[in-house]
């Protein structure tokens, strides 16, 4: 570039101390994933089986009660963990148990734990913390998770109710929940912290993924304020020792729940994608668990009737047969399904030949 257009940029360098160049900056790039627990909620996250959460950045999980939210994200803090983050816990549900976060990995001697009961006090803590971080030059050592949004009211709620006052909230709840998720979403880069949140939807019997924005507390900002977020619903599974549902002393009548993960919005990979994780009450989180669907969806393996085949014709039979095979996945099928999620799932890899959905093209936009 030219001296003169040099000298036009930096006015800019010296009004914002964190302008660069898009390349060079920090804030615009991710500095790497933690893993979820699952290799589907990898890959529909961060475009890889292999990568996870995105650092650096804020995720929410949102679902009804029961669909795995505080599991997930207390394995992610696990796995965080294990690479040297500091994970600080913001509770206002009084969920986490301390025997719990331990059976999934966590060092409860290194967490920091904080109860939390209103909107603004979460944020305030979070501000007054992050820039903390800031100033002692401790970028990149910490993971926040928030446990839940839904359950929080503004300071304005929590006065009335002292006060007996059951008039409606006028918007005060939604304002300070604008202004926490605006706090962490701008502090995370920044600080280099990765921050997790869940929040709770109102379920809706007739819908597997309800409207977000309807049945969500924080409304739009709750859904779109985070890089990603993603949406769960569940099906529990029965025992297969209990299809009759009769129970004898110490059998219970499902041995698990199956999520389905829908990200509703995703700043990395191409949003609306589903996957199928399942959560056993006795082992936790299965690694592996839907990643058939994913093959048969992508191509790296061919389904005829019950039978699968390799793409090459190699026959497979029937699932039961190979699905315990480790050599067969680790060397076969994950680095086709890998190589198909990174090419097929990325923003703007279409081509002018792509066919455009029928509802587009009936779009009026001149009415």
């Amino acid at each position: 570039m030219s001296k003169d257009i040099d000298d036009i940029l930096s006015v800019i360098d010296k009004k914002n101390p964190y302008a660069s160049f898009l390349n060079e900056s920090a804030l615009s790039n991710v500095d790497g994933y933690i893993d979820t627990g699952s290799m589907v909620l990898n890959g529909i996250i961060s475009g890889s089986l292999f990568g996870g959460v995105p650092k650096s950045r804020m995720t929410m999980f949102a679902g009804p009660s029961m669909t795995g939210k505080s599991f997930i994200i207390q394995k992610i803090l696990a796995n965080a963990q294990k690479e040297g983050l500091i994970p600080v816990i913001f509770d206002s549900e009084n969920a986490i148990d301390s025997d719990g976060a331990e059976n999934l990995g966590l060092d409860t001697s290194k967490v920091k734990y904080v109860p939390t009961f209103s909107i603004e006090e979460c944020r305030n803590t979070i501000y007054d913390f992050l820039t903390k971080v800031k100033e002692k030059g401790q970028e990149g050592k910490f993971i926040i998770a928030i446990d839940s949004l839904g359950n929080m009211e503004s300071q304005l709620q929590i006065g009335r109710m002292e006060k007996h006052n059951v008039s409606a909230d006028m918007g005060s709840r939604a304002k300070a929940m604008k202004s926490l998720l605006r706090t962490c979403t701008q502090l995370a880069g920044l600080t280099k912290t990765t921050i997790l949140a869940t929040n709770h939807i109102f379920e809706d019997p007739a819908a597997m993924f309800p409207s977000l924005v309807k049945d969500m507390p924080g409304g739009k900002a709750a859904v779109y304020l985070p890089s990603v977020t993603v949406q769960l619903a569940r099906k529990p599974v029965k025992e297969d020792n209990n299809t009759d549902g009769k129970l004898a002393v110490g059998q219970k009548k499902y041995s698990g729940v199956i999520l389905r993960a829908l990200t509703v919005k995703n700043r990395f990979v191409k949003q609306y994608l589903e996957g199928e994780m399942y959560l056993s009450f006795d082992k936790g989180l299965n690694k592996i668990y839907g990643l058939l669907d994913l093959a048969v969806g992508l191509g790296a393996v061919n389904q005829t009737g019950a039978t699968y085949q390799l793409p090459d014709g190699t026959k497979l039979g029937y699932y039961s047969k190979w699905k315990d095979n480790d050599d067969l996945w680790d060397n076969t099928i994950i680095p086709v399904i890998e190589e198909k999620i990174k090419s097929e799932w990325k923003y703007g890899n279409g081509s002018d030949d792509e066919e455009i959905p029928d509802e587009v093209n009936d779009l009026d936009f001149d009415g």
